[in-house]
């Protein structure tokens, strides 16, 4: 699929304003991080772990993990960690930006091609209310350029307000996958778009890392207390 044209060169340049925060290398390392420790203890056969509760409880500990950082320091510059409705929301200036799994067969496309089948799996009207009013705001201020309108019969002012200056979009999400064998993580930028019927949910992606664990350092092992044997003793 073809992504908007404009909005594509724009988000490269977000992308590159958001690492030149460290926020990108933050949130690649901190998946990268969670997903190999996860992987090391998936047990399908005696714990009864899938694919999706695997999902779960990686997302849960990324959300835990970035929500500790220093907010201090992050504020300084200008990132702002938080969370909205359960959701981690990470705040860049005027931007926010939302996490989001994908399945891991986004990991090896069948064709070597860096926008893969983004249409299948999306919809925002059945995804969280936080994701589908990213994706609703962003359709009420950007209207594509008539050679990158797809779906229904578009026609000039169909969305009353929306220009056609994608600076004006607000909603990012960092869509990111693991492979539950090889513990391989890879994440990808993008503009989400809930317009009208027929149109892509996404005006563009962009890929913002792909690699293994041993690309990123190991993560640090627990620490686990245990108890003294003579604790308590008279």
């Amino acid at each position: 699929m073809r992504w908007d044209a404009q909005v594509s060169g724009w988000l490269d340049d977000v992308l590159a304003a958001i690492r030149d925060t460290g926020l990108a290398e933050l949130v690649e390392t901190t998946v990268a991080d969670v997903w190999e420790r996860n992987v090391d203890r998936y047990d399908p056969a005696v714990a009864g772990d899938t694919a999706t509760s695997l999902g779960i409880t990686a997302s849960e500990n990324i959300r835990t993990l970035l929500l500790r950082v220093d907010h201090e320091r992050w504020a300084a510059r200008g990132v702002v960690v938080t969370s909205v409705q359960q959701a981690l929301v990470l705040r860049i200036g005027v931007r926010r930006m939302l996490l989001m799994k994908v399945a891991d067969r986004r990991l090896h496309p069948e064709e070597d091609d860096d926008e893969h089948d983004w249409r299948s799996g999306i919809r925002w009207d059945a995804a969280s209310d936080v994701r589908r009013l990213a994706a609703e705001d962003n359709a009420r201020r950007y209207e594509p350029c008539v050679e990158d309108q797809t779906g229904q019969t578009w026609w000039p002012g169909l969305v009353p307000g929306a220009a056609d200056d994608p600076d004006g979009l607000r909603h990012l999400v960092l869509v990111w996958a693991g492979d539950p064998v090889g513990g391989t993580t890879a994440g990808w930028l993008g503009v989400p778009y809930a317009g009208p019927p027929g149109t892509p949910p996404w005006l563009a992606i962009t890929p913002v890392w792909h690699h293994g664990p041993g690309d990123v350092p190991r993560p640090r092992e627990p620490i686990v207390a245990v108890p003294w044997a003579g604790a308590g003793r008279a």
